[in-house]
């Protein structure tokens, strides 16, 4: 299946057709992706997928639904700006969920790529900034260096109802802007591709966060560990303080709902191991637990079992 979409995308994608930006550069996020209980790779909308409504999305195949499904794309830590203007934090490690809904379907699946240039083809596009891991048994990391040339994506090994996200890690470059695409597509399960909907093309920028709170944000603390992972009751929190603050440890389901505070002090500067407790009867399964210093932030997952 997987071979066979990206003979189809290879014929579909002679001709590029580039989305018409004014401005800076663009971060876009869309909405389609193929409902392969494999996934499929590069058909998140992108100009190196062949853009928007284009052979590059799960349009080509897929259409007859009646509602347009949509995306709701988060991040921990929150991406900076707001409406069309995103920043980041150089050297941050980010959770980015992707989460689909949509009347009328019952299956969805999704895509997404951070490239580094709005070029058509895939020789001069490369990733931008390093991807991580799939959070989630939901979710699959497709590396670039065997995807056909195209860059590394994420896509789904599971098609999910609406509402169950898809979520992966990503760390920041030390500058430059790039380019997040992410689609979805609702499918209504009957073993077709009719009746099925691709939502159409929204466009963001992703910028380096000026100012001091950069430099803080790099300097202050390096990246949590907590041990054991996976844990039953007890984590052992450990970092490095490089300037006295206040502390705050946190744990948060993969929806992004705080689930317990785990830690809340003010410590000084060196190595910090805190023995933090998680809640009474938690559920098993993937959790995210936040650290914050002077109000900079550091994440990272947690399985419980």
């Amino acid at each position: 299946m997987v071979n066979l979409c990206h003979k189809i995308k290879n014929i579909m994608n002679k001709k590029v057709i580039l989305p018409i930006i004014s401005g800076a550069a663009i971060l876009i996020l869309s909405a389609s992706t193929v409902i392969n209980s494999a996934g499929v790779a590069n058909w998140s909308g992108s100009p190196v997928d062949g853009g928007p409504g284009s052979g590059g999305q799960c349009s080509a195949c897929h259409s007859g639904g009646s509602s347009t499904p949509t995306l709701a794309i988060t991040t921990s830590p929150v991406f900076g700006g707001t409406g069309f203007a995103r920043t980041y934090v150089a050297g941050t490690t980010y959770t980015i969920t992707v989460t689909p809904t949509g009347s009328g379907y019952t299956k969805f699946g999704f895509n997404t790529e951070i490239i580094n240039s709005q070029s058509a083809t895939t020789t001069s596009v490369a990733d931008f900034g390093t991807w991580g891991v799939a959070v989630g048994t939901n979710t699959k990391i497709w590396p670039a260096s065997g995807n056909g040339g195209y860059p590394t994506c994420a896509s789904h090994t599971s098609h999910e109802t609406s509402n169950a996200p898809f979520v992966f890690t990503w760390k920041a470059p030390t500058t430059g802007t790039g380019y997040i695409y992410a689609d979805v597509l609702g499918a209504n399960g009957d073993g077709s591709t009719g009746g099925d909907k691709v939502s159409g093309v929204t466009a963001y920028t992703l910028t380096l966060a000026s100012g001091a709170g950069i430099d803080k944000h790099v300097d202050n603390v390096n990246e949590l560990s907590l041990y054991p992972n996976p844990a039953t009751d007890n984590v052992r929190v450990t970092y490095t303080l490089r300037e006295r603050g206040a502390v705050s440890v946190k744990l948060y389901n993969l929806n992004g709902e705080l689930v317990a505070d785990l830690l809340n002090s003010t410590q000084e500067v060196g190595v910090q191991a805190n023995d933090v407790h998680l809640p009474t009867g938690l559920a098993k399964g993937l959790y995210m637990v936040k650290l914050t210093v002077n109000g900079q932030q550091n994440t990272q997952k947690l399985m419980v079992y």
